[in-house]
């Protein structure tokens, strides 16, 4: 095998590593992985005058130098990717848990419901500050915003939420940070990516803040009790 046959291989084993890097949820739009393309083809370039002279094939040889470092931080930026999206589908499973355990407790505390419900009704307006990731052009990204304010400003109090829509995904992340609130989830189906579905979502996370709320309003201060005469309490 000769020796351009070879650095041909090799290069050819660098763009095949490049596209399996840029099938990872977020790769493609990395600049990492934009960089490393780019090289990968400038050694094409070069490899394909390699056999010109001594200096064109040293060339090639550094080209594809360049290549095998640029594909290699793309791979290592791969790794971090699925390491993020692994987390997220755990932290969905965790949401999905902690949702049922919300909805099974609403079933036991059906009067303190009623009294949330009553004192939603009468709680001021919440801020609540959003910085959505959803595409202007989504037929429904009006909606589900409303939609999102509405359930979080109906507890009261500082909502801060992020939305966030990876291009190459089908899923969306959710973080909300409100009244005793740190909450990370992923909305994967369709269903949960529209107005009603997200309130559904929110819905849980709204009653707990304003209950958390009405608790610390309600709890009586300790007493002090006073030392007896002989020093004992």
């Amino acid at each position: 095998m000769g020796a351009l046959t070879r650095m041909r291989e090799e290069l050819e084993a660098l763009a095949g590593t490049l596209d399996d890097v840029s099938r990872v949820p977020d790769a493609a739009q990395q600049p990492e992985i934009t960089k490393a393309r780019a090289v990968v083809e400038e050694a094409r370039a070069a490899l394909s005058s390699a056999f010109l002279s001594r200096r064109a094939m040293v060339l090639a040889r550094e080209a594809i130098a360049r290549a095998e470092e640029a594909v290699g931080h793309a791979r290592d930026l791969s790794r971090v990717l699925r390491a993020r999206s692994a987390a997220l589908r755990t932290d969905a499973e965790d949401a999905r848990s902690t949702s049922k355990e919300a909805r099974a407790a609403s079933g036991v505390l059906s009067a303190r419901s009623r009294q949330l419900d009553e004192q939603m009704a009468r709680a001021g307006p919440g801020v609540v500050t959003l910085d959505s990731g959803i595409p202007p052009d989504h037929p429904e990204k009006a909606e589900i915003e409303a939609a999102l304010m509405r359930t979080l400003g109906a507890a009261g109090g500082q909502w801060r939420v992020w939305i966030t829509v990876p291009a190459a995904a089908t899923w969306w992340g959710l973080r909300v940070r409100g009244p005793a609130i740190e909450w990370v989830g992923t909305l994967q189906d369709p269903e949960d990516q529209t107005a009603q579905g997200l309130a559904a979502r929110l819905e849980p996370l709204a009653r707990v803040a304003l209950a958390e709320s009405l608790y610390r309003g309600h709890r009586p201060a300790p007493r002090l009790r006073r030392p007896g005469r002989d020093g004992e309490s």
